[in-house]
């Protein structure tokens, strides 16, 4: 029985006699010829070459193959695979740590600019009914403007705030993980336990960050919403599909305080109590 390989590639028995050409490795891999041409090009894939000049592929190619196509998912750099698989001095923690630092440093570069172009359209917005009667195009002017100001500038200095983390506070921190977890479909982070066992503190996780779930603590006037009877804040989470998370939160037993509704803020939005008695909000973004 063949190894099932990545993008459909299987190997079996180490493949034809005369082992593959270019085309026919690019159909079973699911790449195209031109990207195992530049793999060869930048010395990553180095076939054989039949006398008249042409690239053959045998098994021990397709197995390295199947290791750059792993570590390409990743979104390991050429180069980088090219010590990975050939520098006996590559160490898998180095370079996912490289990577982690790479990946951090592009998503805050990439909220950044999200956050400025948001700026920019709800100031076009503003300055739409202001502009309405002038015809020498200096809304145009003045959004071009702030574009290249966007433009400009993505790196994160220093000392600039990088990041919030949302910290909610539970008296029971293991049953208000497995809620948020199970009901409202968050997905689950590390819950860390004290020597005696208990939970001290818990993470959930959106897709653009965490929610730290803390222990009551009146040192620092923290309690939790079921003893005060009341909450002093919300967390306002963004669905893809707002009416499908409010149907999948009923079915698994949630409690709704309103039902989706279009808001005049721009959003669909609806409400439900955590697993504490404290209010969580769901939405999304209506269209233009």
């Amino acid at each position: 029985m063949g190894a099932v390989h990545p993008e459909g590639l299987t190997v079996a028995g180490g493949g034809p006699p005369d082992g593959w050409r270019v085309g026919e490795l690019a159909e079973l891999s699911g790449l195209t010829i031109r990207t195992l041409h530049h793999y060869d090009d930048v010395g990553l894939l180095r076939p054989e070459r039949t006398s008249a000049g042409h690239r053959v592929y045998r098994r021990e190619h397709v197995e390295r193959l199947y290791r750059i196509s792993v570590l390409r998912r990743f979104g390991t750099h050429l180069d980088e695979i090219g010590r990975a698989l050939d520098d006996p001095a590559w160490t898998l923690d180095d370079a996912l740590r490289g990577h982690l630092a790479a990946l951090e440093d592009q998503v805050l570069r990439t909220e950044r600019t999200l956050h400025r172009l948001s700026g920019v359209r709800a100031a076009r917005a503003a300055d739409a009914g202001a502009m309405a009667h002038k015809s020498d195009g200096g809304a145009d002017v003045d959004v071009c403007r702030r574009l290249l100001a966007v433009l400009e500038d993505t790196a994160v200095a220093r000392t600039e705030p990088l990041r919030r983390i949302a910290v909610l506070v539970y008296d029971d921190l293991e049953r208000a993980h497995e809620h948020l977890v199970r009901v409202f479909g968050l997905e689950p982070g590390p819950v860390h336990r004290d020597a005696h066992g208990a939970v001290v503190q818990a993470e959930v996780r959106t897709v653009d960050g965490l929610v730290m779930l803390h222990p009551v603590a009146p040192r620092w006037r923290l309690a939790s919403p079921a003893a005060l009877g009341a909450a002093t804040g919300m967390l306002v989470v963004t669905v893809k599909d707002v009416d499908a998370h409010h149907a999948g939160v009923v079915a698994r037993g949630g409690t709704i305080t309103f039902a989706p509704t279009d808001q005049p803020y721009g959003v669909r939005e609806y409400g439900a109590l955590g697993p504490e008695g404290e209010p969580w909000s769901f939405w999304t973004p209506l269209g233009p």
